[in-house]
């Protein structure tokens, strides 16, 4: 799919392409829902800043994009198709919606994309939630990340590692923290869950978490899990995921 902005006729005109919006697989026609003059809204998950490779959301479908400068993730795309065959489809900015999604609806549609098990969804996921991936079931991730991180025995160099923390808060679980370091020697994973079954459930799946982290980053992997000391207090959940724990 192809975007243009009618108020940039003027100038040369700006476009965005869409990956897998074209055309039925089985016809070659345009699907339906993309007929001529059809209005659309589609929403900015992720954009570079000066423009590029990003994502957006259309019907529900996350699309790969190329994207204009001057988009920001979250902003709500009013389109018009003006052109459609089996290899794009062309349409046009009628305007811009409401502007952003308000913060809990940003994590909401945050915390869908991280379930994907997509790396490019997930990094889409971070920059619209902004530490807030909400979940079903009520549940609700915190995340922060810090690529120029030096953990212990790290280079000095801004490449040296990178670290990321998040809390899962879930209703039936309490609060697991999990902190991750990547170095040049592998990664580290570190787990503290709530005493009792919760951390030996963890305990037991520590192996999994290592195969899963080095499929992941194709480096040696370490993991070690412990129980959170009854005198520490279980990590407050964001506002809106639930009352709190039991």
């Amino acid at each position: 799919m192809i975007v243009r902005d009618e108020r940039d006729l003027n100038m040369n005109p700006e476009q965005i392409t869409l990956k897998g919006a074209a055309s039925d697989p089985a016809s070659g026609a345009p699907p339906r829902t993309l007929a001529l003059g059809k209005e659309l809204v589609a929403r900015i998950l992720s954009a570079p800043e000066a423009g590029g490779r990003g994502l957006i959301s259309l019907a529900g479908v996350v699309l790969e994009a190329r994207l204009p400068a001057g988009l920001e993730a979250g902003r709500a795309l009013r389109l018009q198709v003006t052109r459609a065959d089996a290899e794009e489809v062309v349409v046009k900015i009628v305007s811009d919606q409401s502007g952003h999604l308000d913060p809990a609806a940003a994590g909401r549609v945050a915390g869908e994309l991280a379930l994907r098990n997509d790396p490019d969804l997930m990094r889409a996921a971070l920059a619209l939630a902004d530490g807030t991936l909400w979940l079903p079931g009520g549940a609700a991730a915190a995340v922060t990340v810090d690529p120029d991180a030096e953990g212990p025995g790290a280079g000095s160099g801004p490449a040296a590692g990178g670290e990321a923390a998040f809390t899962l808060h879930c209703p039936q679980l309490g609060a697991i923290e999990v902190r991750l370091h990547v170095g040049p020697g592998g990664v580290r994973a570190g787990v503290v869950a709530p005493p009792g079954k919760i951390s030996e459930l963890a305990e037991a799946g520590a192996s999994e978490l290592i195969a899963a982290l080095e499929r992941a980053t194709g480096r040696p992997a370490t993991a070690t899990v412990s129980p959170r000391a009854a005198s520490t207090p279980a990590p407050t959940p964001p506002s809106g995921a639930f009352d709190g724990y039991a």
